[in-house]
């Protein structure tokens, strides 16, 4: 297999690629948040049951529900940190073959033996690699023609890496 692509990567296929790499990513932001809520609210309540609010449950579910509300915000940030280097278009070089994936970009480059992969499969029109410590790296799907991609499917069913397909 060699497989050579190039293409400008802009920051809304960075977003999308991201979405194909941690597709639980809303639910990792908006359940803690509606836990956190729900426990804030919980103990408030307790707190001003009493016929004299409690000082420490009331500062301890304000600071509770504040982190709830608070968490989605915090999330956001935390991917958007991740995805800034994506800011600015790029022009970006992959290279499929046999022996490694390769990845060229402005800054960067990264190359990576197919050893070092656990699995490959088809995301949201991405195709994502899982690299076994290091989390999961996405190239669109689109840049293949239906040879690349037939080609591609071969060489990563042989190495036993190719996984579901959720398109």
């Amino acid at each position: 297999m060699d497989i050579s692509l190039s293409f400008v990567f802009t920051p809304e296929m960075a977003k999308r690629s991201f979405r194909a790499c941690h597709p639980s990513a809303p639910v990792a932001r908006w359940l803690p948040a509606g836990i956190y809520v729900v426990l804030g609210v919980l103990v408030l309540a307790e707190a001003l049951q009493g016929a004299t609010p409690d000082p420490v449950g009331l500062g301890v579910g304000g600071v509770v529900l504040l982190l709830g509300l608070g968490w989605p915000v915090l999330q956001a940030r935390r991917i958007s940190r991740r995805l800034r280097s994506f800011d600015e278009p790029g022009a970006t070089r992959i290279v499929l073959t046999d022996a490694e994936y390769a990845a060229e970009s402005p800054g960067r480059t990264m190359t990576r033996a197919w050893t070092t992969f656990t699995n490959v499969a088809l995301v949201r029109g991405f195709w994502v690699l899982k690299i076994e410590a290091e989390g999961k790296i996405a190239f669109p799907a689109d840049l293949l023609d239906a040879a690349q991609t037939d080609t591609f499917r071969a060489a990563m069913r042989a190495k036993g890496l190719l996984a579901g397909s959720t398109a």
